[in-house]
């Protein structure tokens, strides 16, 4: 059986990012849709949808593949995927190890590939492991120069952002494992699982910041840190929670959303060259046109639904 609301997530988490990747570029784009030093926006919520998402097919297409082949077999198959993935990220990347390397690409093949020992572990493994990951980079974080230099030199955690990532990777395949006995429906029972994590992750996220018994940790995607990473879990379980209500319970989709889904390699990829081609071609131009911001990432997005239909009608899904 095939998900609605997994693929409309994932529709959701792709359209977001190029969206933002797009006005991110504008700088008159609302504030809301623009990476800032510290603080959550729009903006950083995408990132993390689109990690959250990939942890949670991560699991879900891990316990299928132990189920029909050797461990040995899995092992390499995922294993090889993963730096498949960190090599993308690198290309994606132009190989610039300082900045842009560390993008969700990178991010994800590096995570996947440190979670993948716990990946087949039952959910409270898997969530601790990722806690336990998160906690070595808050510590070289904020008692090491490491901090400091990141958020001068540096995007989304930096050379060891993974370790910050990984946890929400986790949290999506936390998600799975409670997920993956359902046969027609979730029961009340995980949705509401799923709901109270996702306030608790929220909440504890937004407690992490404030000067309690320390001095609060900052709150930013640029650094990384503790409270950003389970904050915006907790957001994205809650998201996960209403998708489901909507798209299984309601019988609510948008089609587009399914179709961006399912070819979010080719669309990364695609939007990553379609920004390019705008700032060395007309970028200068209309940098400064109201609502070229606006305009531009709906193009873009125009562009890249045109080439994900097409893919999805040829039946092209393009994997690693």
């Amino acid at each position: 059986m095939r998900w609605k609301f997994i693929d409309q997530f994932r529709g959701f988490a792709i359209l977001g990012m190029i969206f933002v990747n797009v006005c991110c570029e504008f700088h008159n784009s609302p504030y809301w849709l623009v990476h800032h030093q510290y603080g959550f926006t729009f903006a950083d919520f995408v990132a993390p949808a689109f990690i959250f998402i990939v942890g949670f097919s991560y699991r879900l297409s891990f316990m299928k593949a132990i189920e029909n082949a050797p461990k040995t077999t899995v092992r390499k198959k995922f294993i090889k995927r993963y730096i498949i993935l960190t090599f993308l990220g690198f290309l994606y990347g132009f190989f610039d190890f300082y900045v842009s390397v560390w993008d969700a690409l990178t991010d994800i093949g590096i995570s996947g590939l440190l979670l993948y020992p716990f990946i087949g572990k039952n959910k409270f493994f898997i969530l601790f492991s990722g806690t336990i990951y998160l906690l070595v980079y808050q510590i070289l974080f904020s008692f090491t120069p490491y901090g400091n230099w990141l958020m001068a030199h540096s995007i989304d955690g930096g050379p060891l952002g993974p370790l910050s990532w990984v946890f929400i990777l986790a949290s999506g395949a936390f998600c799975a494992v409670l997920f993956e006995k359902e046969t027609n429906k979730i029961s009340l029972s995980t949705l509401l699982y799923w709901l109270i994590i996702g306030l608790l992750l929220t909440g504890l996220g937004y407690i992490l910041t404030k000067p309690l018994l320390f001095s609060g940790l900052p709150f930013t995607q640029r650094g990384m840190t503790a409270s950003y990473s389970i904050f915006s879990s907790g957001l994205c379980i809650i998201a996960l929670s209403i998708f489901y209500i909507i798209n299984e319970k309601l019988k609510l989709t948008v089609n587009a959303l399914t179709t961006m889904g399912k070819n979010p390699l080719v669309l990364y990829f695609l939007q990553a060259i379609l920004i390019f081609i705008l700032k060395i071609s007309i970028f200068d131009k209309i940098q400064n046109i109201y609502l070229s911001h606006f305009i531009s990432a709906f193009v873009i997005l125009f562009i890249c639904y045109i080439v994900a239909k097409t893919l999805e009608v040829k039946s092209i899904f393009v994997k690693v």
